[in-house]
Protein backbone atom coordinates (compact mmCIF):
# COMPACT_ATOMS: atom_id res chain seq x y z
CA UNK A 1 0.00 0.00 0.00
CA UNK A 2 1.32 3.46 -1.03
CA UNK A 3 1.95 5.92 1.92
CA UNK A 4 0.26 9.10 2.15
CA UNK A 5 2.07 12.11 0.71
CA UNK A 6 3.95 14.22 2.88
CA UNK A 7 3.65 17.77 1.83
CA UNK A 8 5.15 21.05 4.04
CA UNK A 9 3.46 24.10 3.34
CA UNK A 10 5.76 27.07 3.70
CA UNK A 11 4.83 31.21 3.71
CA UNK A 12 4.55 33.67 5.68
CA UNK A 13 3.21 31.99 8.46
CA UNK A 14 3.34 32.74 12.60
CA UNK A 15 4.36 36.40 11.56
CA UNK A 16 1.43 37.60 13.27
CA UNK A 17 -0.79 38.16 10.62
CA UNK A 18 -4.09 36.86 10.03
CA UNK A 19 -4.37 36.25 6.39
CA UNK A 20 -0.79 34.38 6.14
CA UNK A 21 -1.69 32.15 9.39
CA UNK A 22 -5.15 31.48 7.65
CA UNK A 23 -3.31 30.07 4.54
CA UNK A 24 -1.80 27.54 6.93
CA UNK A 25 -4.44 26.01 8.49
CA UNK A 26 -6.29 26.15 5.60
CA UNK A 27 -3.66 24.29 3.32
CA UNK A 28 -3.56 21.62 6.05
CA UNK A 29 -6.85 20.95 6.07
CA UNK A 30 -7.51 21.16 2.32
CA UNK A 31 -4.24 19.16 1.83
CA UNK A 32 -5.96 16.22 4.04
CA UNK A 33 -9.22 16.72 2.04
CA UNK A 34 -8.31 16.87 -1.44
CA UNK A 35 -4.99 15.25 -1.55
CA UNK A 36 -4.97 12.16 0.98
CA UNK A 37 -1.59 13.96 2.48
CA UNK A 38 0.09 14.30 5.77
CA UNK A 39 0.38 18.07 6.03
CA UNK A 40 3.17 19.67 7.87
CA UNK A 41 3.30 23.67 8.33
CA UNK A 42 7.04 25.24 8.48
CA UNK A 43 6.37 27.77 11.06
CA UNK A 44 5.32 27.96 14.63
CA UNK A 45 2.63 25.53 15.95
CA UNK A 46 -1.08 26.87 15.22
CA UNK A 47 -3.65 26.47 17.41
CA UNK A 48 -6.28 26.21 15.23
CA UNK A 49 -5.84 22.62 14.41
CA UNK A 50 -3.85 20.02 15.44
CA UNK A 51 -1.06 19.90 12.57
CA UNK A 52 2.31 19.14 12.88
CA UNK A 53 4.95 22.23 12.88
CA UNK A 54 8.09 22.90 12.02
CA UNK A 55 8.84 24.67 15.51
CA UNK A 56 8.67 23.27 18.87
CA UNK A 57 5.69 24.61 20.94
CA UNK A 58 7.77 25.82 23.44
CA UNK A 59 9.59 28.64 21.00
CA UNK A 60 7.52 32.34 21.27
CA UNK A 61 5.79 33.26 18.59
CA UNK A 62 7.05 37.05 19.12
CA UNK A 63 10.66 35.44 18.56
CA UNK A 64 9.94 33.74 15.48
CA UNK A 65 8.93 36.44 14.29
CA UNK A 66 11.60 39.26 15.21
CA UNK A 67 13.90 40.90 13.12
CA UNK A 68 17.29 40.36 14.94
CA UNK A 69 19.27 37.20 14.83
CA UNK A 70 17.15 34.67 16.95
CA UNK A 71 14.19 35.39 14.72
CA UNK A 72 16.13 35.03 10.75
CA UNK A 73 17.75 31.81 13.03
CA UNK A 74 14.40 30.53 14.18
CA UNK A 75 12.87 31.22 10.37
CA UNK A 76 15.91 29.37 8.73
CA UNK A 77 15.95 26.19 11.15
CA UNK A 78 12.16 26.00 10.71
CA UNK A 79 12.21 26.02 6.74
CA UNK A 80 15.27 23.38 6.71
CA UNK A 81 12.69 20.90 8.93
CA UNK A 82 10.10 21.93 6.57
CA UNK A 83 12.06 20.23 4.27
CA UNK A 84 13.18 16.78 5.52
CA UNK A 85 10.89 13.99 6.14
CA UNK A 86 8.70 15.42 2.98
CA UNK A 87 7.38 14.79 -0.75
CA UNK A 88 6.30 17.67 -2.03
CA UNK A 89 7.54 21.90 -0.45
CA UNK A 90 4.43 23.87 -1.14
CA UNK A 91 4.28 27.96 -1.34
CA UNK A 92 1.26 28.08 0.47
CA UNK A 93 -0.43 31.54 0.20
CA UNK A 94 0.42 35.23 -0.20
CA UNK A 95 2.58 37.19 -2.49
CA UNK A 96 5.34 35.15 -2.47
CA UNK A 97 6.76 35.15 -6.06
CA UNK A 98 8.01 38.52 -6.84
CA UNK A 99 11.75 37.85 -7.36
CA UNK A 100 13.05 39.56 -4.01
CA UNK A 101 15.92 38.11 -2.56
CA UNK A 102 15.03 35.28 0.04
CA UNK A 103 16.57 32.33 1.48
CA UNK A 104 13.52 30.42 0.59
CA UNK A 105 13.36 30.29 -3.05
CA UNK A 106 17.24 29.31 -3.28
CA UNK A 107 17.13 26.35 -1.10
CA UNK A 108 13.82 25.07 -2.40
CA UNK A 109 15.43 25.13 -5.99
CA UNK A 110 18.42 23.40 -4.26
CA UNK A 111 16.56 20.56 -3.12
CA UNK A 112 14.79 20.00 -6.54
CA UNK A 113 18.08 19.81 -8.07
CA UNK A 114 18.91 17.07 -6.14
CA UNK A 115 15.46 15.06 -6.91
CA UNK A 116 14.95 15.25 -3.17
CA UNK A 117 11.46 16.75 -3.53
CA UNK A 118 8.54 18.49 -5.98
CA UNK A 119 7.99 22.35 -5.60
CA UNK A 120 4.45 23.81 -5.92
CA UNK A 121 3.06 26.91 -5.16
CA UNK A 122 -0.49 27.71 -4.60
CA UNK A 123 -3.68 30.42 -4.00
CA UNK A 124 0.04 33.16 -4.70
CA UNK A 125 0.09 36.08 -6.75
CA UNK A 126 3.18 37.01 -9.31
CA UNK A 127 5.10 39.90 -9.45
CA UNK A 128 4.81 42.89 -9.60
CA UNK A 129 8.00 43.06 -10.63
CA UNK A 130 10.25 46.56 -9.96
CA UNK A 131 12.57 45.47 -12.72
CA UNK A 132 14.22 43.47 -15.07
CA UNK A 133 16.15 41.73 -13.11
CA UNK A 134 13.56 40.44 -10.64
CA UNK A 135 11.14 39.04 -13.33
CA UNK A 136 13.82 37.04 -14.89
CA UNK A 137 14.80 35.59 -11.07
CA UNK A 138 11.13 34.60 -10.45
CA UNK A 139 10.93 33.12 -13.85
CA UNK A 140 13.84 30.74 -13.09
CA UNK A 141 11.99 30.22 -10.17
CA UNK A 142 8.45 29.39 -11.80
CA UNK A 143 10.36 26.65 -14.18
CA UNK A 144 11.00 24.71 -11.49
CA UNK A 145 7.72 24.49 -10.00
CA UNK A 146 5.70 21.06 -11.04
CA UNK A 147 2.48 22.91 -10.15
CA UNK A 148 1.53 26.60 -9.71
CA UNK A 149 -2.18 27.78 -9.31
CA UNK A 150 -2.64 31.86 -9.03
CA UNK A 151 -5.08 33.96 -6.81
CA UNK A 152 -5.57 36.68 -9.34
CA UNK A 153 -5.97 37.06 -13.48
CA UNK A 154 -3.16 39.63 -13.26
CA UNK A 155 -0.81 36.77 -12.05
CA UNK A 156 -2.28 34.47 -14.53
CA UNK A 157 -1.35 36.82 -17.38
CA UNK A 158 2.20 37.55 -16.45
CA UNK A 159 2.97 34.01 -15.18
CA UNK A 160 1.74 33.39 -18.63
CA UNK A 161 3.78 35.22 -20.54
CA UNK A 162 7.39 34.55 -18.28
CA UNK A 163 6.47 30.42 -19.11
CA UNK A 164 4.54 29.20 -16.93
CA UNK A 165 3.24 26.93 -19.51
CA UNK A 166 0.75 23.59 -18.42
CA UNK A 167 1.92 24.08 -14.99
CA UNK A 168 -0.61 27.04 -14.53
CA UNK A 169 -3.78 26.71 -13.39
CA UNK A 170 -5.84 30.75 -12.78
CA UNK A 171 -7.33 30.01 -9.44
CA UNK A 172 -8.80 31.54 -6.42
CA UNK A 173 -7.57 33.43 -2.78
CA UNK A 174 -6.96 30.36 -0.37
CA UNK A 175 -8.89 32.28 2.10
CA UNK A 176 -12.07 31.03 -0.55
CA UNK A 177 -11.89 27.57 0.93
CA UNK A 178 -12.64 28.99 4.51
CA UNK A 179 -16.30 27.30 4.17
CA UNK A 180 -14.11 23.80 4.26
CA UNK A 181 -13.45 24.82 7.57
CA UNK A 182 -16.17 26.43 9.22
CA UNK A 183 -20.02 25.84 8.74
CA UNK A 184 -21.49 27.22 6.42
CA UNK A 185 -24.51 29.60 8.28
CA UNK A 186 -26.83 32.81 7.14
CA UNK A 187 -25.35 36.21 6.98
CA UNK A 188 -26.60 38.29 9.97
CA UNK A 189 -29.73 40.02 9.04
CA UNK A 190 -29.00 43.63 8.14
CA UNK A 191 -30.99 45.58 10.53
CA UNK A 192 -33.51 48.44 10.62
CA UNK A 193 -32.73 52.05 12.11
CA UNK A 194 -33.31 51.99 15.45
CA UNK A 195 -31.50 48.21 16.10
CA UNK A 196 -28.36 47.15 16.93
CA UNK A 197 -25.56 47.40 14.14
CA UNK A 198 -22.43 46.11 14.42
CA UNK A 199 -19.72 47.19 11.71
CA UNK A 200 -15.86 46.00 11.55
CA UNK A 201 -12.97 48.06 10.49
CA UNK A 202 -9.76 46.78 9.32
CA UNK A 203 -7.20 48.94 9.20
CA UNK A 204 -3.70 48.38 7.48
CA UNK A 205 -0.11 50.15 8.17
CA UNK A 206 1.20 50.95 4.28
CA UNK A 207 3.21 53.31 2.48
CA UNK A 208 2.47 54.46 -0.82
CA UNK A 209 3.80 52.51 -3.68
CA UNK A 210 6.07 54.48 -6.77
CA UNK A 211 3.23 54.73 -9.83
CA UNK A 212 0.46 53.46 -7.36
CA UNK A 213 -2.26 55.85 -6.21
CA UNK A 214 -3.47 55.44 -2.66
CA UNK A 215 -5.68 56.79 -0.15
CA UNK A 216 -3.69 58.47 2.68
CA UNK A 217 -4.21 56.61 5.87
CA UNK A 218 -4.65 60.06 8.10
CA UNK A 219 -7.60 61.15 5.52
CA UNK A 220 -9.21 57.63 5.51
CA UNK A 221 -9.54 57.25 9.65
CA UNK A 222 -10.76 60.78 9.32
CA UNK A 223 -13.34 59.91 6.75
CA UNK A 224 -14.01 56.32 8.60
CA UNK A 225 -14.66 57.82 11.87
CA UNK A 226 -16.89 60.60 10.29
CA UNK A 227 -19.40 58.60 8.73
CA UNK A 228 -19.61 55.87 11.53
CA UNK A 229 -20.33 59.13 13.98
CA UNK A 230 -23.27 59.92 11.55
CA UNK A 231 -24.41 56.57 10.82
CA UNK A 232 -24.66 56.02 15.07
CA UNK A 233 -27.24 58.75 14.87
CA UNK A 234 -29.50 56.40 13.17
CA UNK A 235 -28.98 52.64 14.74
CA UNK A 236 -27.57 51.23 18.05
CA UNK A 237 -23.81 51.39 16.70
CA UNK A 238 -21.26 49.07 17.88
CA UNK A 239 -17.68 48.99 15.89
CA UNK A 240 -15.37 46.15 15.41
CA UNK A 241 -11.81 47.60 15.03
CA UNK A 242 -9.87 44.65 13.63
CA UNK A 243 -5.84 45.00 14.25
CA UNK A 244 -5.09 41.67 11.46
CA UNK A 245 -1.55 42.15 11.64
CA UNK A 246 0.52 42.09 15.14
CA UNK A 247 3.42 42.39 14.06
CA UNK A 248 6.06 44.52 16.39
CA UNK A 249 7.17 46.38 13.08
CA UNK A 250 5.12 46.01 10.37
CA UNK A 251 2.10 45.70 12.26
CA UNK A 252 -1.70 47.89 12.86
CA UNK A 253 -1.94 47.59 16.06
CA UNK A 254 -0.94 51.82 16.36
CA UNK A 255 -3.06 52.48 13.97
CA UNK A 256 -5.96 50.16 15.43
CA UNK A 257 -5.55 52.06 18.81
CA UNK A 258 -5.70 55.55 17.22
CA UNK A 259 -8.94 54.23 15.73
CA UNK A 260 -10.71 52.97 18.76
CA UNK A 261 -9.51 56.02 20.32
CA UNK A 262 -11.07 58.29 17.55
CA UNK A 263 -14.10 56.34 17.82
CA UNK A 264 -14.67 56.72 21.55
CA UNK A 265 -13.55 60.86 21.79
CA UNK A 266 -16.62 60.91 19.77
CA UNK A 267 -19.36 58.93 21.64
CA UNK A 268 -19.18 55.54 19.11
CA UNK A 269 -19.26 52.69 20.80
CA UNK A 270 -16.39 50.75 20.23
CA UNK A 271 -13.92 47.30 20.61
CA UNK A 272 -10.62 46.19 20.13
CA UNK A 273 -10.30 42.72 18.10
CA UNK A 274 -6.42 42.16 18.01
CA UNK A 275 -4.95 38.86 15.66
CA UNK A 276 -2.15 37.64 17.38
CA UNK A 277 -0.75 34.37 16.36
CA UNK A 278 -2.07 30.99 16.51
CA UNK A 279 -5.99 31.14 15.85
CA UNK A 280 -6.96 32.84 12.95
CA UNK A 281 -10.75 31.02 12.56
CA UNK A 282 -11.60 32.77 16.04
CA UNK A 283 -10.38 36.07 14.18
CA UNK A 284 -12.58 34.94 10.87
CA UNK A 285 -15.59 34.24 13.35
CA UNK A 286 -15.44 37.43 14.45
CA UNK A 287 -15.98 38.81 11.74
CA UNK A 288 -18.23 37.19 10.22
CA UNK A 289 -20.33 38.30 13.27
CA UNK A 290 -20.34 41.82 11.60
CA UNK A 291 -23.13 43.14 9.52
CA UNK A 292 -20.56 44.70 7.66
CA UNK A 293 -17.21 45.15 6.92
CA UNK A 294 -14.49 48.13 5.80
CA UNK A 295 -11.14 46.45 5.24
CA UNK A 296 -7.80 47.98 4.09
CA UNK A 297 -6.05 44.71 4.82
CA UNK A 298 -6.82 42.34 1.63
CA UNK A 299 -7.87 39.11 3.71
CA UNK A 300 -10.35 40.94 6.32
CA UNK A 301 -12.39 41.78 3.07
CA UNK A 302 -12.01 38.34 1.39
CA UNK A 303 -12.88 36.72 4.39
CA UNK A 304 -16.15 39.02 4.89
CA UNK A 305 -16.57 38.44 1.22
CA UNK A 306 -16.71 34.43 1.79
CA UNK A 307 -18.81 34.08 4.91
CA UNK A 308 -21.50 36.67 3.24
CA UNK A 309 -21.09 39.51 5.10
CA UNK A 310 -21.18 42.80 2.94
CA UNK A 311 -18.25 44.26 2.81
CA UNK A 312 -15.85 47.66 1.68
CA UNK A 313 -12.57 47.43 0.44
CA UNK A 314 -9.03 50.27 0.67
CA UNK A 315 -7.48 50.02 -2.67
CA UNK A 316 -4.08 50.61 -1.54
CA UNK A 317 -1.69 48.10 -3.34
CA UNK A 318 -2.19 46.04 -6.46
CA UNK A 319 -3.60 43.16 -5.03
CA UNK A 320 -6.97 44.54 -3.91
CA UNK A 321 -7.52 45.82 -6.97
CA UNK A 322 -6.65 42.17 -8.58
CA UNK A 323 -9.24 41.03 -5.87
CA UNK A 324 -12.03 43.68 -6.35
CA UNK A 325 -11.79 43.23 -10.05
CA UNK A 326 -11.98 39.82 -10.44
CA UNK A 327 -15.32 39.27 -8.31
CA UNK A 328 -16.63 42.58 -9.98
CA UNK A 329 -16.84 44.75 -6.67
CA UNK A 330 -19.11 48.11 -7.43
CA UNK A 331 -16.69 50.72 -7.68
CA UNK A 332 -19.30 51.99 -4.50
CA UNK A 333 -17.74 49.27 -1.96
CA UNK A 334 -13.85 50.35 -3.15
CA UNK A 335 -12.22 53.28 -1.64
CA UNK A 336 -9.67 54.53 -4.05
CA UNK A 337 -7.21 57.29 -3.88
CA UNK A 338 -9.60 60.42 -5.30
CA UNK A 339 -12.57 58.68 -3.61
CA UNK A 340 -11.93 58.27 -0.35
CA UNK A 341 -13.57 61.12 1.56
CA UNK A 342 -16.77 61.02 4.27
CA UNK A 343 -19.36 61.07 1.27
CA UNK A 344 -17.26 57.86 -0.75
CA UNK A 345 -17.37 56.02 2.83
CA UNK A 346 -21.24 57.31 3.33
CA UNK A 347 -22.53 56.14 -0.19
CA UNK A 348 -20.63 52.52 0.55
CA UNK A 349 -22.23 51.92 3.88
CA UNK A 350 -25.27 52.92 2.70
CA UNK A 351 -25.70 50.24 -0.70
CA UNK A 352 -24.32 47.88 2.10
CA UNK A 353 -27.17 48.43 4.43
CA UNK A 354 -29.19 48.30 1.77
CA UNK A 355 -28.15 45.33 0.29
CA UNK A 356 -27.63 47.15 -3.05
CA UNK A 357 -24.54 46.95 -5.70
CA UNK A 358 -23.41 43.25 -4.78
CA UNK A 359 -20.05 41.61 -6.67
CA UNK A 360 -20.89 40.71 -9.83
CA UNK A 361 -19.13 36.93 -9.03
CA UNK A 362 -21.33 34.96 -6.25
CA UNK A 363 -19.38 34.14 -2.90
CA UNK A 364 -20.00 30.51 -3.32
CA UNK A 365 -18.66 30.41 -6.60
CA UNK A 366 -15.74 32.04 -5.88
CA UNK A 367 -14.90 29.08 -2.67
CA UNK A 368 -16.12 26.74 -5.37
CA UNK A 369 -13.42 27.89 -7.84
CA UNK A 370 -10.79 28.43 -4.74
CA UNK A 371 -11.55 24.51 -4.17
CA UNK A 372 -9.95 23.97 -7.67
CA UNK A 373 -6.96 25.05 -6.17
CA UNK A 374 -6.51 21.66 -4.68
CA UNK A 375 -8.52 19.96 -7.45
CA UNK A 376 -6.25 20.80 -10.22
CA UNK A 377 -2.83 19.60 -8.80
CA UNK A 378 -1.84 16.45 -9.71
CA UNK A 379 -1.34 14.60 -6.63
CA UNK A 380 -5.25 15.34 -6.07
CA UNK A 381 -7.60 12.47 -5.07
CA UNK A 382 -11.21 12.87 -6.99
CA UNK A 383 -12.84 14.41 -3.73
CA UNK A 384 -15.84 15.75 -4.34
Amino acid sequence: MERDLRVSFTGYYGMRNFGDDLFGVICAAAARQFWDARPKLVGPAQVAMATPCTMPPWFPAEAYGGAGIVGKAARLYSFLGGMRDTDLLVMGGGSVINGRKSFREPMMLSADRRKRLQLAAIGVSVGPFEHRALRDSAKAFISRLTYLAVRDRRSYELALEIGAGARIHWGRDLAGLLPVLLPSRAPRPLPAPGEELRIGVAPARFAPRPGYPAPSVRALHDSIVESLKVLGARYRLQVDVFCLNGHAVHGDMQLAQALHQALADCGVAARRVDYRHGDPLATARALGECNAVISTRLHGAIVAYVLGVPFMIVDYHPKCADFASDIDLPASRRITAGHDGRAAFSRGLETMLAGEEVPGLPAAEYSRQAQEVFRRAPWANGAP
